[in-house]
């Protein structure tokens, strides 16, 4: 049997279907589905043809791309962890993920018509690199959200501190030396405040706000070096520095409109 996953959902016929398809698994056959949606892109592509197997008393790995129910819905997405009899499911292309048990999962994929069987050299690299994505945008999700944030603040200021103030005496570099037609110090001035707006980016409600509250953390950074008999005060400096808040305050105003454009192209992506 065949049919499309992008069926609206919820409708009598769209329940009736996957009645079916549960029947047909059960019976020990195998059920094609056309793929619909953008949740595992770019592993899966809008109608690629689906072969599906029952589980058959088989319990499904981490990396297994299944079938499952969720909320009274159907949807496609890979184990990412098993744990305690839980399943933790994700899209390749979600942010937010589902837990489910065996009793939800209804079957384990063994073929994409496009790329072959699943223990297929193709479908191997195409997974991989799916599951060495999803890992590096999860860890970035976890540590530049909100969340993230708020946990990282104050060792990040503390390491400004101590970078800006503290008698490192150049932590033994060459700080004279030239990278890219860039003197060192310069350089590492630059990248230290690169971060600084990201970090203050949930304590003022407009993002040049927060612009300007870090070039003014960078003047008092660099201002404070006046001070101190083992540091010295330098405009070249105090420059790397506010150029280093602007680079980082640019990258974000871009993170800001790639996403808004993401979500407007994908709005299922806001989905969990």
């Amino acid at each position: 049997m065949s049919q499309s996953l992008s069926m609206k959902q919820g409708t009598p016929a769209y329940r009736q279907y996957f009645a079916a398809v549960e029947e047909t698994l059960a019976a020990g056959n195998c059920v094609n589905l056309a793929f619909g949606g953008t949740s595992m892109l770019p592993t899966l592509k809008a109608s690629d043809k689906l072969t599906f197997e029952p589980l058959g008393g088989r319990h499904p790995e981490v990396g297994d791309v299944v079938l499952f129910r969720h909320e009274g819905m159907y949807k496609v997405h890979r184990i990412k962890a098993v744990r305690g009899g839980r399943y933790t499911i994700q899209g390749d292309n979600c942010y937010g993920v589902e837990h489910a048990t065996v009793d939800d999962i209804v079957a384990r994929l063994v073929s994409v018509e496009r790329l072959g069987p699943v223990d297929g050299p193709q479908w191997a690299r195409v997974s991989r690199r799916a599951l060495l994505r999803n890992r590096v945008k999860n860890f970035a999700i976890r540590w530049l959200s909100s969340y993230g944030r708020v946990k990282l603040r104050p060792w990040y200021f503390l390491m400004l501190g101590i970078l800006m103030w503290a008698p490192l005496n150049g932590l033994g570099l060459a700080m004279d030396n030239y990278v890219f037609g860039i003197r060192m110090d310069h350089l590492l001035h630059a990248s230290v405040f690169i971060p600084c707006s990201l970090f203050l980016l949930d304590t003022l409600r407009r993002t040049w706000l927060v612009w300007l509250l870090s070039i003014a953390v960078a003047i008092l950074m660099e201002s404070g070096q006046y001070f101190l008999p083992y540091r010295g005060f330098d405009v070249n400096d105090l420059v790397a520095n506010v150029l280093g808040v602007t680079l980082g305050w640019v990258a974000i105003l871009a993170a800001y409109r790639l996403r808004d454009r993401r979500q407007h192209r994908y709005p299922d992506l806001a989905r969990p």
